[in-house]
């Protein structure tokens, strides 16, 4: 299920779900973290977040920035952080393979990007995309735990690790798919 990264929404999300163990131990604390991170960085104003949840399929549970400057039905630039137990920042520029390796190519091409920058995943059931979260592989245990005790929204607990790689991946990636995004003319 779809969700906007709001209070109001992942409070409904607490109501319906908190008799899943999953959904507290691991999907709550990392959304309670992010939604903290989302309020630090609201001078990015160009992204819309959002979350999905599945308490079937647990691999599709995920928070996703979505880049709103696009216009385009095959090219979606949008950032995920799939909620599991480890930290991971993607970046996806396509909504399929094959837009996916035009623009990476593009990308080479002009310098933008190096070849071998950042890490690329391309798997059977995925749309390649790349791994942008370097520094950081580990949500801050303590600080999960804190959010878990408290259950309060209005937390002031803050990721720095986390937060730092957020503002480094858009920092990168939100005017590179601008640079995307006038060279397409998408």
């Amino acid at each position: 299920m779809k969700f906007t990264f709001t209070q109001k929404d992942i409070e409904k999300s607490i109501n319906e779900y908190s008799d899943n163990e999953n959904f507290d131990i691991t999907i709550l604390p990392r959304i309670m973290a992010l939604y903290a991170i989302k309020k630090e960085l609201k001078e990015i104003q160009n992204l819309r977040w959002y979350y999905e949840y599945d308490h079937v399929n647990i691999h599709q549970n995920q928070v996703v920035m979505e880049y709103e400057n696009n216009q385009s039905n095959n090219f979606t630039f949008h950032y995920q952080i799939p909620l599991k137990q480890n930290f991971e920042l993607n970046v996806f520029l396509a909504n399929s393979s094959i837009h996916f390796l035009d623009i990476y190519n593009f990308l080479i091409q002009k310098n933008i990007i190096q070849k071998d920058q950042f890490p690329l995943k391309a798997e059977y059931h995925t749309i390649p995309h790349f791994t942008i979260s370097m520094l950081t592989k580990r949500y801050n245990l303590r600080i999960l735990k804190k959010i878990t005790e408290e259950k309060d929204l209005n937390h002031t607990f803050t990721d720095d690790a986390i937060l730092n790689e957020l503002k480094n991946g858009f920092n990168i990636f939100n005017p590179i798919f601008e640079q995307i995004l006038n060279q397409f003319k998408i």
